[in-house]
């Protein structure tokens, strides 16, 4: 077992040493919907189920509880769609298996006002698992409010109000619109002017991956007004934004606090990556959410999602912001389960992505147990600086 650990501490490591040349490989050739890197995480996981080694393991690696996070909650997406943002969708039915399996794991499904009890008063009698959902997709309500409702399962929605209101762009999804529409783009990316043909799926998948991730790397301004140029050149409308209709409606909101399963947590206004802001822009997209949701919804946020939540988005800076705010929890997108000492970071707290990638309830068993994120962090616990 311990030579087994060791072959998949190596895989991983290697796996984040090809990194770079995996992305190079990707964006010269193109994959139709899921990356050679993610290919190799799910041989990665296969191994650690079908062997049993997560059986011996997950006693050691699966903390006390997970917080786990979800998108979009729809129907499955055609394989030979175009859908770049389709890791960010799991279908009802999946969800449904994830809660079933969540239970017959003996795991308790709390609100996020338990997990800061347990992980504060160190309750750890039981493992835990909260759900929680980001942004505010109107099939949030259509497709998981269901489901929630029909196993009567606490969750929480971070509601980011520009979205909602339709004042903030989820450039992501225009990005995907406007390739999914053309035979070829041109964008000035980094000071050069590039030409990208999208005719096959194959080279829309490449075209996007290339100005994803160039977008995501620019500073905000460059970043918004990039998309500016691309809105107005290839929409017809530099202030083209998705439908409010795209989102939770007050009405929405309404019936599911209603239900006593949802809590309303703050996800800012404008869904910027927190790090490219100033201080005092940072207080306002943190505090201004917050108070726009307590105004429409009766209820004050007390917990907070940091947009994208990577490390290069969320660090010292914006939790030490969190906390000086007042939110009793902020969460990211690390990976990794809860342990006991998140009880000393609870605006640092890791999440488990249900990834459309990966809509096998043996991979949320898992996810559970900690294995992969243990050797994903060298068996490093926390993830907070």
């Amino acid at each position: 077992m311990l030579d087994y650990v060791k072959n998949l501490s190596t895989f991983n490591r290697q796996c984040r040493a090809r990194n770079s040349v995996l992305k190079t490989w990707h964006l010269n050739y193109g994959l139709l919907s899921m990356s050679i890197q993610t290919i190799f995480y799910k041989c990665a996981l296969n191994g650690l189920y079908y062997s049993g080694a997560h059986h011996a393991l997950k006693n050691q690696f699966r903390g006390v509880g997970a917080l786990l996070t979800l998108h979009h909650v729809q129907p499955e997406l055609g394989e030979d769609r175009f859908a770049p943002n389709r890791i960010l969708s799991v279908t009802p039915e999946f969800l449904d298996r994830t809660i079933e399996r969540i239970r017959d794991l003996s795991y308790d499904i709390v609100a996020l006002d338990e997990v800061q009890r347990r992980l504060i008063e160190k309750d750890f009698r039981k493992p835990f698992v909260s759900f929680t959902l980001d942004d505010g997709y109107a099939d949030n309500y259509v497709h998981s409010f269901p489901v929630f409702r029909k196993h009567r399962v606490p969750f929480t929605i971070y509601l980011c109000t520009g979205l909602m209101d339709g004042s903030a762009d989820p450039w992501w999804s225009t990005l995907e619109e406007i390739v999914l529409k053309q035979q070829s783009l041109e964008v000035t990316l980094d000071g050069v002017r590039q030409v990208f043909t999208a005719e096959s799926t194959r080279e829309k998948y490449r075209a996007f991956e290339s100005i994803y991730w160039a977008l995501r790397q620019m500073p905000l301004a460059a970043q918004l007004a990039t998309m500016r140029d691309l809105r107005e050149e290839y929409l017809g409308d530099a202030d083209a934004h998705a439908s409010p209709a795209e989102y939770l409606s007050p009405e929405m909101i309404a019936e599911m606090q209603a239900s006593g399963l949802l809590t309303i947590g703050a996800h800012t206004v404008n869904h910027h990556a927190l790090s490219k802001l100033s201080d005092d822009e940072l207080r306002d997209e943190m505090s201004r959410g917050r108070d726009v949701l307590e105004q429409q919804t009766g209820e004050r946020p007390r917990h907070f999602a940091y947009p994208y939540g990577d490390a290069g988005s969320a660090a010292r800076r914006e939790f030490e912001m969190a906390e000086e705010l007042g939110f009793q929890t902020a969460v990211s997108t690390r990976k990794g389960v809860l342990f006991p000492e998140h009880g000393e970071h609870l605006h640092a707290l890791p999440r488990i992505s249900l990834n459309g990638d990966y809509q096998q309830t043996r991979n949320v068993e898992l996810f559970l147990g900690g294995v992969p994120f243990a050797l994903f962090h060298r068996f490093r616990r926390l993830d907070v600086s």
